[in-house]
């Protein structure tokens, strides 16, 4: 063989070497692109107005996190809110730089996060109680429709003469607790799934040696929702896909309700005071139909002043359909 020829056999040889190499380091790269765990953010009101139960929240996402069958399991990076629209802001856009997959947030405060993040594409779980008039990619957890509960409350304080909020803190932390600036306020209501709840709180309980509490729980369900969208992603589905599957997800806290969902008749309960003030007849007759309505769920024998009452969608905070309210706070039961 002469010099030449060795020189080209040899040429050609390297030539073959460093385009095996070139694939096997591409086929490396793209294995370990497909290896890379995802990232989840999260937007979490951690310093204000409840320190513990910003804590709860940030656990009960890490034990859905920690033991959900996906692999490799994401990564969890927390912003804190502090209940503040600017804040949250701040927060969704830090996420975004971090091209996060998703994000979880919507315990206390929206404010403009929703269009943040749809800008970069970033699928939300919302966790607010109240669900809002938001496009995709958002799915919420809410059961109570868009301006409901306000509604509710106008029509409240206009038939019965009573002051009544639908704005308090139990929209945020689902602690129904009266409040001395009002005669009654309107509080979210939440469906436990109470099979899930009695095995989720054995294992909270014994990972973080503390109660499992209602903010522990919609932490939780919200990892769930997103874990659901992350699993479909991975399965090959489009991202439009992997939210409508989501969207089926049967979670701690009851199915995701569809974004046109009809509010559930108990979605929220009435706390009434244990004084109220002095009413005029009319308002005073009203107020004892409310009363009469919802204690008996108009059976036979209500009248229609009555019957009216029944179609707003809420409770009395003692009782539903006769039964005592369920769900409500940090019982289950």
């Amino acid at each position: 063989m002469s010099h030449k020829s060795e020189k080209r056999r040899v040429g050609g040889l390297l030539l073959g070497l460093q385009g095996l190499a070139a694939a096997v380091l591409g086929w490396g790269l793209c294995a370990a692109a497909q290896a890379a765990p995802p990232t989840i953010g999260a937007i979490v009101p951690k310093s204000w107005p409840s320190a513990a139960q910003g804590e709860e929240i940030h656990k009960g996402m890490l034990l859905a996190l920690k033991t959900s069958s996906i692999q490799p399991v994401p990564t969890l990076l927390v912003q804190d809110s502090g209940c503040d629209y600017r804040r949250a802001e701040a927060a969704a856009k830090q996420l975004v730089e971090a091209k996060v997959d998703l994000v979880l947030g919507g315990w206390c405060v929206l404010g403009g996060v929703p269009a943040l993040l749809k800008t970069a594409g970033i699928p939300l779980v919302s966790a607010n109680a109240e669900r809002f008039p938001l496009e995709d990619p958002v799915l919420q957890l809410g059961r109570v429709g868009p301006r409901v509960g306000e509604s509710v409350a106008a029509t409240l304080r206009r038939e019965t003469g009573l002051r009544v909020s639908a704005s308090s803190s139990c929209w945020m932390d689902f602690e129904p607790v009266a409040s001395e600036k009002f005669d009654a306020v309107l509080c979210p209501t939440v469906a436990i799934d109470r099979a899930r709840w009695t095995q989720v709180e054995g294992l909270y309980t014994a990972a973080f040696r503390t109660p499992f509490t209602m903010a522990a729980a919609r932490g939780y369900a919200a990892m769930e929702v997103g874990l659901g969208y992350l699993r479909k992603l991975r399965s090959g589905a489009k991202p439009a896909a992997a939210l409508a599957e989501a969207r089926a997800i049967q979670t701690l806290l009851g199915p995701v309700p569809a974004p046109d969902a009809p509010t559930p008749a108990a979605a929220m309960q009435l706390l009434l005071t244990a004084k109220l003030p002095r009413l005029a007849p009319k308002e005073s007759a009203q107020l004892n139909a409310m009363l009469k309505a919802k204690s008996c769920a108009c059976k036979p024998g209500c009248n229609e002043g009555e019957a009216k009452w029944r179609e707003l969608p809420f409770v009395l905070a003692s009782c539903t359909d006769g039964r005592p309210v369920a769900a409500v706070g940090n019982s289950p039961l």
